[in-house]
């Protein structure tokens, strides 16, 4: 009898609930340094962002003016904020139609057209992605160069007239210019994304489809597109996300310019802090690219949740 109650004693002392408190305590002790090195580089700075945005100073300014919540009110009437605001939407969007439509094309052609040199052409078209942002911006600005640029000595052979200030000159064309180097860069990321997920479909569906008489492109449609959806959801809020945070490409190709025309938040908050000097409104810019990023972050969360 005394055995049995030793037992149990020694059952109930090993519940669930006390073998994951031991686990919970050695696992907050196995990523505090991560928590530390987080809140060191995210929380601390993102603190004194909040912080500095109420404050007027310059780079170099010795002493710091409180003005309260007028940088933000100043926003809501900037213009160049707004045109900034809008590039960046304007980005997100043609990335969506462009790298994920193109990529899709191409990841369903690879999957299922194409029977040899599979591997060689994926690699092709996703090596632009492995390249530094910077050498690609440096190198489009040879190509779009109005001089001696290759699509200008395109366009003269092909009888067809340029842009009299040039690709990036052009305040109309300079946008489409960038957006068409990010379409480059970024497609074959988008493709192999794609093309992974498209080679776990079962192959059992297809043979179905082809029994009822549905033929590529339906099955396409009816097999592959419903299969994919909870990939193409997660593409689309990686390209929303990385078009508001744009900023290399950009001012590598254009820097802003010209007037403004291809200014987004990331290089407008630069512009404020280190050309004009104003830290206090950059920092509050930054504070509403933040939050847009995080409503961002939430909605990719609750996505994926509603997908499991």
């Amino acid at each position: 009898m005394t055995v049995l109650l030793e037992q149990e004693s020694a059952a109930r002392r090993a519940t669930p609930s006390s073998i994951f408190g031991k686990s919970s305590i050695f696992g907050w002790i196995m990523v505090l340094p991560a928590l530390s090195l987080f809140a060191l580089f995210i929380i601390v700075p993102f603190i004194q962002t909040l912080v500095y945005s109420l404050y007027k100073f310059g780079l170099t300014s010795p002493t710091k003016q409180f003005v309260g919540f007028s940088h933000y009110i100043e926003i809501v009437q900037d213009d160049v904020f707004w045109i900034a605001f809008e590039n960046n939407i304007i980005i997100a969007i043609t990335g969506i139609i462009l790298q994920i439509g193109v990529g899709l094309v191409l990841a369903a052609i690879l999957d299922r057209g194409i029977k040899r040199g599979k591997s060689v052409i994926s690699a092709i078209i996703f090596m632009p992605i492995v390249i530094s942002t910077i050498a690609i911006g440096l190198l489009w600005r040879l190509v779009f160069d109005p001089n001696t640029g290759m699509i200008e000595e395109l366009f003269f052979n092909m009888g067809w007239s340029t842009p009299m200030r040039g690709w990036l000159g052009d305040p109309d064309i300079a946008l489409y210019a960038i957006i068409f180097v990010g379409f480059w860069q970024y497609t074959g990321f988008m493709m192999i994304i794609l093309l992974a997920a498209m080679q776990g479909i079962p192959r059992e569906l297809y043979e179905a489809a082809k029994l009822d008489g549905a033929g590529p492109i339906l099955s396409f449609f009816n097999v592959t597109l419903p299969e994919l959806r909870n990939v193409l959801i997660v593409c689309v809020l990686i390209t929303v996300i990385s078009a508001f945070k744009v900023f290399d490409l950009v001012y590598v190709l254009t820097s802003g310019g010209p007037g403004n025309s291809t200014q987004v938040m990331g290089s407008y908050i630069v512009q404020n802090a280190f050309t004009i000097g104003r830290m206090g409104y950059a920092n509050a810019v930054s504070v509403v690219l933040l939050v847009i990023a995080l409503g961002l972050g939430i909605v990719q969360l609750r996505t994926s949740r509603r997908d499991r």
